[in-house]
């Protein structure tokens, strides 16, 4: 695999990521409050909010696998891209991993001890925590593009965007709605990453490896890529049943 498949395949494992993640992002940060039918906010009761965690969570660890996977390509192929990326966002990049751990903190602990309090108080950790990491992951896709002004915008662009994709896929897991606006936010939330790895890439082919040692990279991604399209396959099946009161019992 050359410089060029190696871009490819970062851009389509980053994609993965936020298209599973960024549901869990969106309706972790809508988890407290919904709209009702006349347009107004409605604040969600304690069974809806593990409803609507159920619905979106088989996605989050299948989610972290594509990210793991792009965090690998990233560092072991584009090592001086991934340095120039974390020397210009450093404090960004800090943010995104905090919010990373507090939000899945939020999700396994809700509901490891009885009391309202306890879950209350992990459930706004948990709307914070979404809403943050959403837009630490969009600024830092503006730090890619080098300037300030992308940053701010894209950071406000995922939160948007993550939160219309968390309904959407929520509707469509508790059959309110149908698939489309499913694939219609997926599209919507993968542009900035495509638009990104566009925008720099020859900066980050140019920071790559070693052919030979592409090669050699080559052979560990036909071992690996295989069990992590298994694992989607296990996802995709998953999220396209229909949600059960078992589903809910985890969170």
């Amino acid at each position: 695999m050359n410089a060029a498949a190696w871009a490819v395949l970062l851009t389509v494992l980053v994609v993965g990521w936020v298209v599973l993640d960024g549901a869990v992002q969106g309706a972790g940060a809508t988890l407290l409050q919904e709209r009702d039918q006349d347009g107004g906010a409605r604040r969600r009761e304690p069974d809806e909010r593990r409803v609507v965690l159920a619905a979106v969570g088989p996605l989050l660890l299948p989610g972290e696998v594509w990210l793991v996977a792009g965090l690998g390509v990233l560092v072991g192929v584009f090592p001086h891209a991934e340095a120039d990326l974390v020397n210009a966002g450093y404090p960004v990049a800090i943010t995104l991993i905090g919010a990373w751990a507090l939000r899945d903190a939020g999700i396994w602990l809700r509901s490891r001890r009885p009391g309202r309090v306890w879950r209350n108080v992990w459930d706004v950790v948990l709307v914070v925590a979404s809403i943050v990491l959403a837009a630490s992951w969009g600024a830092l896709l503006g730090v890619a593009w080098g300037s300030g002004l992308a940053a701010l915008a894209l950071g406000i662009v995922a939160v948007v965007v993550t939160r219309l994709h968390g309904d959407a896929v929520v509707g469509w897991r508790l059959r309110r709605t149908g698939p489309l606006p499913v694939v219609v936010t997926s599209v919507m939330i993968a542009a900035p990453v495509v638009g990104t790895a566009i925008a720099a890439w020859p900066r980050l082919v140019g920071g790559g490896i070693s052919d030979q040692a592409m090669a050699g990279l080559g052979i560990v991604a036909l071992v690996v890529l295989p069990v992590i399209l298994a694992v989607q396959a296990v996802v995709w099946w998953l999220v396209s049943r229909p949600l059960g009161k078992r589903d809910t019992l985890f969170f």
